[in-house]
């Protein structure tokens, strides 16, 4: 028998290794009854029995004990030993107790110190790469197509824009998570196990130790600075009556926080150069991009039930992040400890001042109110594009569906096809694409936070409100008729105009691109739309042409290699008819490009 499983004798000595990664909390059940929760990591042990919770709350205390002294344990009278002895057994063969004394942590684990090593191999700019005023060179070299500064946003979420720039401690604003993660230079960086309670203490991913220390030399004006931003917000949404924030709200305050050096670095007027921002204000873009991360997970997750109004309080969100183990990431843990992390939420959610005298006006302060108008901006051009993508995931379905229906020869186009659509599938699955219940329940979320975005900014109109539904709301038009008949001309002859039930199958997926291009041709019209009012605000030239589906596809291609990367329907008829799509808000052409 291994350690684990021998039987558990009364005195003999028991360790629990991690006792500071445990959390606790009781909650009641929908039939009313108590229960104590206890979390190890992704485990987790529940004490429906009421005489039990004393025995939960005295575990987590112990760093060793005697396996009989358990007994003792119990708020009444004594413990029977079997009954102890089966507890104890079950967290053995658990590996949540262990008869072996804890050993000292180690400088790096396994999976870090192969982190280190597939950094070693990575293929890293040797100079500086930023969008402005570079962003034609600097997108061909990622995807091969340039792309003009003007349509950024579009592309690129504001959230993720100001990542590869440098600070003038001459860090990455998005340090180790730049994305794209090809403009990330290799930057030495310190790491260590992370010392704090809760599910990231002594993890196999480490904390930035060289992020933290800039942080903590920054931190009340980081703190000040959150709090303008918060309040610049609050003259626009209002808190609810017991002045809680919405969970909304939250996600987009934190939005304008990481919009404000995105705006001073990306203005076309006197931006600020790369490799001079301030590093108050990259750590504050830091520190607030935990907050967002939560809250768009939260928006974005029906099984966690938050809308828009949902109230959120410090406390609240700090039980939600070690709960749901949103300290992590793959190439790391949040580095912020404890009482940082509590000071930081009190101040972005209940707005308690910083401690100590007050700092002198930074100069950026007087770009608050552009900043907040820039993030909400961008937060409605993340919602267009984000929920164009949900339409992805029936066209696939219908395509899919019929290309299952019949037999082709191997190595012919529907073969090809299926074998396309199979691969993609994986990815739609993956992301959820495919489940309407829960894109009906997500599509809900993005509408409430693009229809606030919008009660958000300066000068803002009722009757001017754009509803959601709308952006995707296809024309029935000349353009949209002409594409159908096309497309099913082009994929029949490429596939040597078949009839009868393969000539079926091709028309359903024809008229399945088209019913997708007609959606997008909308939603590139509304996006164009917020992103020249992005370049007046910004103070620069927006482009003499339009903005194109093949612009916006981009995004796919600077996420390959992501988990949660996704595929482009109209790369299929690309890549295996050599069918090309050129779509935008006016028009939509349609060519053969090889033969």
């Amino acid at each position: 028998m291994s350690p684990e499983t021998l039987p558990v004798d009364p005195h003999e000595m028991l360790y629990l290794p991690l006792r500071r990664r445990f959390r606790s909390e009781y909650e009641t059940t929908p039939e009313g009854t108590r229960e104590l929760h206890l979390f190890f990591g992704i485990k987790e042990i529940t004490f429906d029995e009421p005489e039990l919770f004393s025995f939960g709350e005295a575990l987590i205390k112990q760093d060793q004990f005697m396996a009989g002294s358990a007994t003792t344990w119990s708020s009444g009278e004594p413990y029977p030993w079997e009954r102890v002895k089966e507890l104890l057994e079950a967290l053995l063969a658990e590996n949540i107790l262990s008869r072996e004394a804890q050993s000292p942590p180690t400088a790096e684990s396994d999976s870090h110190r192969r982190f280190l090593e597939a950094e070693a191999r990575r293929k890293a700019p040797t100079e500086p790469l930023w969008w402005n005023p570079d962003c034609p060179k600097v997108m061909e070299r990622l995807t091969g197509r340039p792309l003009e500064l003007g349509f950024l946003e579009a592309v690129l979420p504001l959230q993720r824009i100001a990542h590869p720039a440098l600070d003038a401690e001459g860090r990455h604003v998005g340090e180790i998570n730049v994305f794209p993660d090809s403009l990330r230079m290799n930057l030495p960086t310190e790491w260590r196990p992370c010392p704090y309670p809760g599910g990231r203490y002594r993890d196999d991913a480490m904390m930035n130790v060289t992020a933290l220390r800039s942080m903590t030399r920054h931190w009340k004006p980081v703190l000040r600075g959150v709090l303008a931003v918060r309040e610049e917000f609050l003259r626009r949404h209002s808190p609810l009556p017991d002045g809680s924030l919405r969970v909304g709200d939250l996600h987009a305050v934190s939005y304008s926080v990481l919009a404000l050096p995105t705006l001073l670095l990306m203005r076309g007027t006197e931006p600020v150069p790369n490799g001079a921002l301030d590093p108050v204000l990259s750590s504050m873009f830091r520190v607030t991009d935990g907050v967002r991360m939560v809250t768009a997970t939260l928006l974005g997750s029906p099984e966690l039930g938050a809308t828009y109004d949902s109230s959120m309080t410090a406390a609240e969100l700090h039980r939600i992040t070690e709960r749901y183990d949103l300290f992590f990431s793959k190439r790391g843990v949040c580095a912020g400890p404890p009482h940082m992390v509590e000071e930081f939420l009190a101040t972005l959610l209940d707005g308690r001042p910083a401690a100590g005298a007050p700092s002198p006006r930074a100069g950026w302060e007087a770009e608050l109110p552009a900043a907040v108008d820039y993030g909400l901006l961008g937060l409605q051009l993340y919602v267009l594009q984000f929920n164009l993508w949900r339409y992805m995931g029936p066209a696939y379905e219908v395509i899919r569906g019929a290309l299952l229906t019949v037999e082709d020869e191997p190595g012919g186009v529907l073969d090809r096809l299926r074998a396309r659509v199979e691969r993609d599938w994986e990815r739609i699955l993956a992301n959820g694409l495919h489940k309407p219940d829960r894109q009906d329940w997500i599509q809900a979320r993005r509408a409430e936070m693009y229809e606030h975005a919008q009660r958000g900014l300066r000068g803002f109109r009722e009757e001017a409100l754009r509803h959601l539904r709308d952006a995707v709301v296809p024309a029935r038009d000349e353009v949209d008729a002409k594409a159908r008949l096309q497309l099913r001309s082009l994929i029949r002859s490429s596939a040597g105009s078949p009839s009868g039930a393969r000539r079926d199958v091709l028309d359903t997926v024809a008229d399945a691109v088209a019913e997708f291009l007609a959606i997008e041709r909308s939603v590139l019209g509304v996006m164009e739309t917020v992103q020249r009012q992005i370049n007046v605000l910004l103070q620069r030239p927006h482009p003499a042409r339009k903005f194109s589906g093949a612009d916006l596809s981009l995004h796919h291609v600077l996420r390959l290699g992501l988990m949660s990367m996704l595929p482009y329907l109209l790369d299929v008829l690309r890549d295996e008819l050599g069918i090309t799509v050129e779509n935008t808000a006016e028009m939509t052409r349609i060519e053969i490009t090889n033969t």
